[in-house]
């Protein structure tokens, strides 16, 4: 996991193709829940998976990632949320099968002042 940290891109082994987003504010405590299903397209042999992430919790037992082609779900066996350079970097025990999968995540956050992410006002 050490060699995603302080890289100013995310690494190019699974391609974004399609994001599913639900968010559910509460705007009277300033937080929110949410869920996404990426459709990510795994272009090379990997056992990670990088995404952009600031000020989020993730919501326990909400990672998985399944390949369309591939029978079993996968949820990673290491998640580090780095907060410093604003990255979840997920870790499979496994090599993740090539071609188009769908990762989902539950996450949780403050809606706050910042002017990034999902903020108030």
């Amino acid at each position: 996991m050490e060699q995603f940290k302080g890289q100013p891109r995310l690494p190019k082994f699974a391609v974004p193709k399609r994001y599913d987003l639900r968010l559910k504010p509460d705007l009277s405590a300033c937080k929110f829940a949410g869920s996404v299903a990426v459709d990510l397209d795994i272009i090379a042999a990997t056992k990670f998976i990088v995404l952009n992430a600031a000020d989020l919790s993730l919501v326990t037992g909400s990672v998985s990632f399944a390949n369309r082609g591939f029978s079993k779900v996968l949820e990673p066996s290491k998640i580090d949320l780095v907060e410093a350079d604003e990255i979840l970097v997920l870790e499979f025990a496994e090599t993740l099968p090539i071609g188009i999968g769908v990762l989902r995540i539950g996450f949780e956050g403050t809606l706050n002042d910042k002017m990034k992410g999902f903020y108030r006002r």
